[in-house]
């Protein structure tokens, strides 16, 4: 690989993934597509 052919992406998405179930979050002010848990909350035990 050239050092011109950079693959993958340089920004990390940590911070987009839903800490109960890990699906990517596309609205950060929304409850979870997947799990529904909202940003910010505990998940329920």
């Amino acid at each position: 690989m050239d050092d011109d052919e950079v693959g993958g992406d340089a920004a990390c998405w940590l911070w987009r993934v839903c800490p109960e179930c890990g699906a990517l979050l596309e609205d950060l002010a929304a409850p979870c597509w997947r799990c529904g848990l909202t940003p910010g909350e505990e998940p329920q035990p």
